[in-house]
Formats: C-alpha cells, sequence, structure tokens
C-alpha cells in the first residue's frame, strides 16, 4: 500500500467548497433539546421523529457500542437521546459499554429509555476491541429476540438487526424505513446511503471528502462480483458505518475475529461474494448532529484520523477482500 500516494490523492479530493446551509427539517415535527457540552455552552440537538410503526419497530433490534471516560463529553448525551428515541419508538436499544464507570453510564441509559435499552458490560475476555463489542452486541440481540418474538414462524428469520453509532441519532428516526425491505423479503442486508446534499451540508467537510473518495474506490472494486451488480446495490455508502440485517444472518458477523471497523463490514462483503445474500442500499435524510460538525471541521487531529481509517480499509477490506481475482 502507498500511503504518500493515497494520502495525496485524498488532498487533491478535498477541495473546500461552498454549500447552502438551509436545512431540510420539517418545521412541523422538529424536536428541539438543549444540551450542554464541556465547556458549558449550551448546544441544540435536534431530531426529526417519525410516526411510530409497530409492526416494524417490535421487530429491529438497533445494536450499538460506547466508551465514555468523561459523562460530561457531547457524544454521551448524544447517546442519550438515542436512547430517549428508542423508547420513543418502542425499538430495543442493546448496547455494549466499556466505560470506567459503566454502572454509572448504565443507569443514565436506563433512566432515558426505560425497559427499551439494555445495557451490558463489555466482556474483553470473550470480546476484545472494538469489533468484539460488536459481536457482543449482535450476540445479545439474538437471544432477546428469541426471547421477546411471539409472531409465527422462527423469530430470527421474521427480525432485523441494526447497527449504528450512539452518536448518529437522528437514524433512528429512519429506522423502520432501513428495516422495512429486509422484513418484507426483498433483501437480506441494507447500508443505509446518505443523501448527498445532507452529507455534504451536515458533517464535517473534511470527512464528506474523505469518505465520498473512498465509497468511490469501495463501489469500484466491488462491481466485478455479481452481488454488488444488482439493482440497488451499485452505489453503497460504504464509510458511512451503519447496516442492518437479517437476524438470521448474526454468525456472519460472529465468526469474524477482526477489532476495527473491518468489523462491520467485511462479514457483509463475504456474505455477498460467498453466499448469495442480497445487499441493497436505502437513502435516507439523515442529518448529522451540528455539534459533531463544529467539533471536529477544521482540525488535523481528525483529518488524520479519517485518513488512517482509510489506510486500514484500503488494506482490509480493499485489497484482502475487493481487489480483482
Amino acid at each position: 500500500m502507498n500511503y504518500p500516494i493515497v494520502a495525496a490523492i485524498l488532498i487533491g479530493f478535498c477541495i473546500f467548497t461552498i454549500f447552502d446551509q438551509s436545512s431540510s427539517l420539517s418545521e412541523v415535527s422538529k424536536v428541539r433539546r438543549l444540551l450542554r457540552s464541556i465547556d458549558g455552552e449550551q448546544i441544540e440537538i435536534m431530531t426529526n421523529p417519525k410516526q411510530v410503526n409497530n409492526e416494524i419497530s417490535s421487530r429491529t433490534y438497533v445494536v450499538t457500542t460506547t466508551y465514555y471516560p468523561d459523562v460530561n463529553d457531547i457524544r454521551f448525551h448524544l447517546a442519550l437521546e438515542m436512547c430517549k428515541l428508542a423508547k420513543l419508538y418502542e425499538m430495543h436499544l442493546i448496547i455494549v459499554d466499556d466505560s470506567p464507570d459503566h454502572e454509572s453510564v448504565r443507569e443514565r441509559f436506563q433512566q432515558a429509555g426505560s425497559n427499551y435499552v439494555h445495557t451490558y458490560q463489555q466482556d474483553k475476555s470473550n470480546y476484545s476491541g472494538k469489533g468484539g463489542a460488536l459481536r457482543q452486541a449482535i450476540q445479545q440481540a439474538t437471544t432477546l429476540i428469541q426471547e421477546n418474538y411471539t409472531g409465527k414462524g422462527n423469530g430470527l428469520t421474521n427480525s432485523v438487526i441494526c447497527f449504528t453509532e450512539p452518536e448518529k441519532v437522528d437514524l433512528m428516526n429512519h429506522m423502520s424505513a432501513i428495516a422495512k425491505p429486509i422484513l418484507d423479503g426483498a433483501t437480506d442486508v441494507v447500508i443505509p446511503t446518505r443523501d448527498d446534499q445532507d452529507f455534504k451540508e451536515s458533517y464535517p467537510i473534511e470527512q464528506y471528502h474523505s469518505e465520498s473518495f473512498g465509497n468511490m474506490h469501495f463501489n469500484l472494486l466491488a462491481k466485478q462480483f455479481e452481488g454488488f451488480q444488482r439493482e440497488g446495490a451499485t452505489e453503497l455508502d460504504w464509510l458511512f458505518g451503519p447496516f442492518a440485517f437479517k437476524a438470521r444472518l448474526a454468525s456472519g458477523w460472529l465468526k469474524y475475529d477482526g477489532t476495527s471497523w473491518d468489523a462491520q463490514i467485511i462479514p457483509y462483503v463475504r456474505g455477498v461474494r460467498e453466499e448469495n445474500w442480497k445487499i441493497m442500499s436505502v437513502t435516507v435524510n439523515f442529518q448529522h448532529p451540528r455539534v459533531m460538525k463544529e467539533q471536529e471541521e477544521g482540525y488535523s487531529a481528525w483529518t488524520k484520523k479519517r485518513l488512517l481509517q482509510l489506510n486500514l480499509l484500503f488494506d482490509l477490506l480493499g485489497e484482502k477482500e475487493l481487489s480483482p481475482r
């Protein structure tokens, strides 16, 4: 892997653009919440709740992983907002947490989400790293599905598991649209895809460019495989992060032992490539929290993190999984 070349390409690609800051959120359904950031500044967090669809919500289980050395971190408060939305939508949220003060974090999550939030301490002896926490969360989700399912047939066949990062609060408002094609039998896996205008406006501009570049690269590599040539599978948002799948396919993630971002992506690549899983994208008008954009845009520490992420995935995903065979 020639990292200087990758860096040069990315720098050339990351040309700053001027764009319209107009909001696409509906004034009718907008919810405003005031939180306090670390420095005491008031931060407005906006979500755009949709009508609750119990038929979908009751069969959709959201999994995420958390780590908060400091509960004053704005990311912790964003996670609390996600817990509140889980309660609003009556959708189970499974959290695997590795915070130093786990009990305090667990209690706060429980208060925010009531019985719809299930928080577990990360079992590092069996589930190490970010990838291990994801696997533990998926394993816990399969257990809950089998305990809670009361419909006809097999619970794992008739339920969906969706992973998202806890700061992506607004994704909870789109979860029914993401899960529906799987529950309808149209596909096995859904990769939510950010509407490009919302992506450009609500994300740090450097992240918009780096992830757009990475998505182009992985889509070019993936098109050699038949499963990624199907309608709806040719333009995936690989670097968004969230993904959803039919719960009976959980073993695809549970048997992969990666410890980083690769643990999210490579299992569904192998499923499509080797087991003929059907995959498709669903476009969502996702709004990234404004506070995240303000915190990260224009800072080299964050651009370095984006480049490290790309280099890791160019190797583990691009070279090892999607390169021409």
